[in-house]
């Protein structure tokens, strides 16, 4: 018995001078060796994500050809989109204001086309109510139409919204432009707006 004691601590012994220990020990602490990363280990640069294409901005203050060409193709679909929220609001309340502005719409939308005939410019309107080509007018007039479908007061602050973007988009065109037949058109347009507002403040 002496012989296998000695002989257990002579091992025992033998594998603490060789820095082992045992595996199943509780107070075991093993180093973890992490193995050095391979090259086609590397981390990949995931592409940039991009948004959508979305359409190209309308540029209201710039009197190149182009540049006017494209005023004028938004200028008439915002003319249109002026007609189309009205007829539905009159449709909705039945009110003489959107009645009478109704029918002036539809000569700024003429004139404007008098002048875009002159440059063989393509008229971009839908002949169908509510749809326009141009994407911001499009969302515009979904808004519009909703908010003015609440009450009759809700409509009128919708016109009012209506001629004051008329008004500002149109000041800026002119700020630049250079044309005889385009100053007089849009000045005859943005008197007409302001007439146009002072008609639906005066119903509130």
């Amino acid at each position: 018995m002496r012989t296998l004691v000695a002989a257990a601590s002579l091992a025992t012994g033998v594998l603490l001078l060789a820095g082992c220990t045992s595996p199943t020990s509780p107070n075991s602490d093993p180093q973890v060796v992490t193995p050095a990363a391979s090259p086609s280990a590397e981390a990949k640069i995931e592409p940039e994500i991009t948004s959508e294409p979305k359409a190209p901005v309308i540029d209201k203050g710039i009197a190149t050809a182009d540049a006017t060409e494209q005023q004028l193709v938004y200028l008439i679909e915002e003319e249109k989109l002026a007609h189309d929220v009205y007829s539905a609001m009159f449709d909705l309340w039945g009110s003489r204001v959107f009645g009478n502005i109704l029918n002036s719409e539809q000569s700024h939308q003429s004139q404007v086309l008098t002048v875009m005939d002159t440059r063989d410019i393509a008229d971009p309107r839908s002949a169908k109510t509510g749809v326009f080509v141009n994407a911001e007018l499009q969302s515009l007039y979904n808004e519009l139409i909703a908010k003015g479908s609440k009450s009759a007061i809700d409509a009128y602050e919708v016109g009012i919204a209506i001629e004051e973007l008329d008004i500002d988009d149109i000041t800026k065109m002119l700020a630049t432009a250079k044309d005889a037949d385009v100053i007089s058109m849009m000045e005859n347009l943005r008197r007409g707006s302001e007439n146009h507002l002072r008609a639906f403040n005066n119903q509130l």
